[in-house]
Parts: structure tokens; C-alpha cells; sequence
């Protein structure tokens, strides 16, 4: 991370006042953003790592970029920058001596799995992956389009949502560029699969998608922990738990099944509807469309029940990571960050299948453009390395983290509830 580390700080909101001049800090300089900001390419999320919020950009970006990160250098050499001040040795606290120390182990991690090829892509795995999705989405459109039958139907709807779901893993490793290695054609592949087969906006994924790996579980950071007035996964999240809640949050845990479908048709109809009026991207345009054409041949009711299928698998395992772990408002070492707020789910076989890889959620948010099939090498040394420095490696099973998650749903819920109560009886 540099010669410099910056002490943690509470954490307020984001300061995007256009006339204050905005740094961030990297590998010891402090950068000025302000103009850049506006146009950073990943989104908005380069308004986290604002120095004066008491951030260090160093590992984010060069996790972020690891593909790119010569071309990130180029563009930095053209900012302002100034050095970071020094802390004499003498002065230094225990806090940022533990940080230096795990900042040094990670990146020497970092260096020995990228050595070793583990960041390098297999065409041959991008090629059985895609070939699944296409083989199971040809036969749920058979089975659709072909049968009267309502059981066969039904069949078809199961076989096409699954289609759907494997193109969901496959998207959003595309959308870490992490799929062939190549920015331009894994966006393609997200593009056209999440589109003609998800009716989905690749453009709204990836914006979304990096606010929740640039700050997990992060109070008012991270966009996954707050589907209000819906779900909650921390009354954290709240500016105000008694004013805020809702019913709907107070009884969450019987609207579980219910969020997931909404989420999936929200982002569906409205995130991708204004994505494509605001980007105007034809690629976008040709993608969607050629969705609504196949829904227009498979009929409608089995087009909603693909999707409300959909929805419940998706909603069901991306939740199983992060939502019963607990969130924060201060500023993280981004190792410290991913073992304490992410959890990996039973590392099998059959588990990587269902959940598409994203049961090693810590490998993932550590090394965010490692293709994900290859995680499960690195598992070892970082379940190691969490050891070292005396930081949690949490490993569920699939059981226990559903379990986990509805438990956790229950208690936020019984919290407002509670909350709630107090208040009407004063």
C-alpha cells in the first residue's frame, strides 16, 4: 500500500461539493481527482476513496485495474499529485504498523499468485461455460415452444431460468473482466448474454456491481445492504431505525421470497429501461430486444415464471455472503475489509456449479479480476494469511448459511419491531 497509511477515521458521507478539490491517495502521493472524478470510467464509486474520509486508494486500485494498471499509471502521471507526509517510525501506532504489515503479505500473496498464473484466463473454461448456457437455454425454448403440456411447460420455464442463472455468473465475472482478459469482449459477453437472455442492462450491473466490491458491507457505501422499504440487513443502514422502518422491515423475514422477485423485475423493467435511455449503447439496445422477442415466443406467463424463478435463485444465493455478516462505518485495510464483512460457502464441487463460483466470496472481493474458477487455489494461502494476522476465515456450509441469513433477516426485523413498540408506548 506504500510507505504511508492512513489512520482510520470515522466515516461520513461523501463530500461531492464540485468547487472542493478532491485527492486521493495512492501508493504514498496524494492525487487530485476533482476533474477526473467526473469521468472516471468504473463509476462512482472513486468518490469513496477520497483522502479526507480517511481512505487509502493503494490496494483497491490496483485490484481494480490489475489488468489495465499501466494504463492507470499513465493516466495518474497526468495529475497533480503531492508526497503523503512521512510518519517517523518513532511515531508510528500499532494500528498502522498491523496495516504495513498486512499490506506487505498480501501484496508478496498477490505477486506469487499472479507468478503462478491463477489471474490468466481459460478459453477453454469460457468456452464450456457459454456452451452450457446456450445448451440449456435451446432446450428450455424447445420444451416451451414445442409441448402443450402444462407439466412439460412448467419444465421448460425450470430449464430456462437456470439458462438464466448461469448466464448470471457468467455476466458479472465477464463484468470484472475477468472471463477472457480482454475489457472489450468480456463487456460484449455481458452485453449480449445478460441481455437476450435476462432482458438485463450489463451497463446497470457493472455500475452497481463495483459500489458493493468497493466498500462491502460499508454503511451508506455499499448498495446491497439497503432495500428499503422491503428488506434490511442491518438496521445500521438506517439514518433513523425508528423513523425509517417500515411493515414491510419489521416482518422482513416473511417478505424474503417476495424481494427477490421484486428486485429481479425492478432491475428488469426500470434499471435496464433507464440505462438504455440514458448510455443509448445499440449493443445494449440489439440485446434487449432480441429478448423481448424470444418472451414474445415462449408467452408471456412462462416468460414471468422463468423470471420469477430467476429471481428466487439469484436473490437466494447472492445473499448468502455478506447479509448476516456484520457492516461498519470506518475506514478498513482492504484485506482486514474482505475476511471480516465476506464468507466463503461450502468450498465442493457441487457447490461451485450451483452458486457459479461465488462461494468463494473472500477469494473474489480480495482479488476481484482473478477468474473465478481458479479462487479455490488461492484458498489455502489466504485462509493462511488470515491466520497470520489474526483475522477471521469464515467457511458455512450451504445449510448453515441459509440458516444464518433467514436468522439474521428474523432479528433485524424483531429489533424494529421492538423499536417500534417502545415508541408507541411512550
Amino acid at each position: 500500500m506504500g510507505p504511508y497509511q492512513h489512520p482510520a477515521t470515522e466515516n461520513g458521507p461523501v463530500d461531492t461539493n464540485e468547487f472542493q478539490t478532491k485527492e486521493i491517495l495512492y501508493d504514498g502521493y496524494h492525487y487530485d481527482v476533482t476533474t477526473f472524478a467526473r469521468r472516471h470510467p468504473g463509476g462512482r464509486e472513486i468518490l469513496y476513496y477520497f483522502t479526507e474520509a480517511g481512505e487509502d486508494a493503494t490496494i483497491p486500485i490496483q485490484q481494480f485495474h490489475g489488468r489495465a494498471i499501466e494504463k492507470v499509471h499513465g493516466i495518474m502521471k497526468s495529475l497533480k499529485r503531492r508526497p503523503a507526509k512521512e510518519i517517523p517510525d518513532n511515531c508510528v501506532d500499532e494500528e498502522t504498523k498491523k496495516n504495513r504489515a498486512l499490506t506487505e503479505d498480501f501484496t508478496k500473496l498477490y505477486l506469487e499468485l499472479k507468478a503462478e498464473g491463477l489471474f490468466e484466463p481459460s478459453y477453454i473454461h469460457v468456452t464450456y461455460r457459454i456452451a452450457e448456457i446456450l445448451g440449456l437455454a435451446a432446450l428450455g425454448y424447445y420444451l416451451l415452444t414445442r409441448f402443450t403440456s402444462t407439466w412439460i411447460k412448467f419444465l421448460g420455464c425450470f430449464i430456462f431460468s437456470m439458462a438464466q442463472g448461469r448466464v448470471e455468473w457468467v455476466q458479472h465475472e465477464a463484468g470484472h473482466f475477468s472471463m477472457t482478459g480482454i475489457p472489450k469482449f468480456d463487456r460484449l459477453i455481458q452485453t449480449y448474454l445478460v441481455g437476450i437472455l435476462m432482458g438485463w442492462s450489463g451497463i446497470f450491473w457493472r455500475r452497481h456491481h463495483n459500489l458493493h466490491h468497493a466498500m462491502t458491507q460499508r454503511v451508506h457505501r455499499d448498495v446491497d445492504i439497503d432495500f428499503t422499504p422491503i428488506f434490511l440487513t442491518n438496521k445500521e443502514a438506517l439514518e433513523d431505525p425508528i423513523k425509517d422502518q417500515t411493515f414491510t422491515l419489521r416482518n422482513q423475514v416473511y417478505f424474503g421470497p417476495f424481494l427477490g422477485i421484486t428486485a429481479g423485475f425492478y432491475v428488469l423493467l426500470w434499471e435496464t429501461g433507464k440505462c438504455l435511455l440514458k448510455y443509448r449503447i445499440g449493443a445494449e439496445f440489439i440485446a434487449v430486444g432480441i429478448h423481448y422477442v424470444v418472451a414474445y415466443q415462449i408467452g408471456v406467463w412462462p416468460w414471468i415464471l422463468s423470471h420469477i424463478m430467476l429471481s428466487i435463485y439469484l436473490s437466494t444465493n447472492f445473499a448468502l455472503s455478506h447479509t448476516h455478516l456484520p457492516v461498519t462505518n470506518k475506514p478498513t485495510h482492504w484485506v482486514e475489509h474482505g475476511l471480516v464483512h465476506t464468507a466463503d460457502i461450502e468450498q465442493r464441487p457441487w457447490c461451485d456449479w450451483w452458486m457459479g463460483y461465488l462461494n468463494y466470496q473472500i477469494e473474489h472481493h480480495l482479488f476481484p479480476t482473478m477468474p473465478q474458477f481458479r479462487n479455490r487455489l488461492a484458498v489455502d494461502r489466504v485462509r493462511a494469511l488470515a491466520e497470520k494476522h489474526g483475522l477471521p476465515y469464515h467457511v458455512f456450509s450451504y445449510k448453515e448459511a441459509v440458516m444464518k441469513t433467514v436468522r439474521n433477516a428474523a432479528e433485524v426485523g424483531n429489533e424494529l419491531k421492538s423499536l417500534y413498540e417502545n415508541k408507541c408506548q411512550q
